[in-house]
């Protein structure tokens, strides 16, 4: 049975290995509803992970998500950043809030950098809505790698 349906079959099966690990791979919030690979959504909140080569300080991260964040989200506004509080040392956590058409949110980036690769959550939910817990989890569970 070796020939080309063969290899069809497996390759077929390694390409769903490779989405299932990236979608399984990525700390997500329990109960949420994926939208992508990297991102999930829940009652008008989102959430999503990216990962990208990094080669500077904390410091460096920081300063680089400040000004993406500001250009990416239109009409957000910085509020605090802080070493991540369940685990200080290891990464941070940003806080803007951002008015559009469509309300007031608050916007959660939290980062950290292990073996020069940088890894980024954005939580958005609207302003009036607590945070939700699953997501504090998963993005717990990502920037001290518990």
């Amino acid at each position: 049975m070796n020939g080309p349906f063969t290899l069809r079959i497996a390759a077929v099966a390694f390409a769903c290995l490779g989405l299932a690990a990236c979608a399984w791979g990525a700390a997500h919030p329990e109960g949420w509803t994926a939208t992508s690979a990297t991102s999930w959504s829940k009652d008008g909140q989102t959430y999503a992970v990216a990962s990208q080569a990094f080669d500077g300080t904390i410091t460096d991260l920081a300063n680089q998500e400040t000004v993406d964040v500001l250009l990416r989200a239109k009409g957000a506004k910085f509020v605090r950043s802080d070493p991540y509080p369940d685990c200080p040392g290891l990464g941070a956590l940003m806080t803007f809030r951002q008015t559009t058409a469509h309300g007031s949110f608050a916007l959660l980036e939290a980062f950290v950098i292990r073996d020069s690769t940088a890894t980024l959550i954005t939580y958005t939910r609207p302003a009036t809505r607590a945070q939700d817990p699953a997501a504090m989890a998963a993005m717990r569970s990502a920037i001290c790698h518990t």
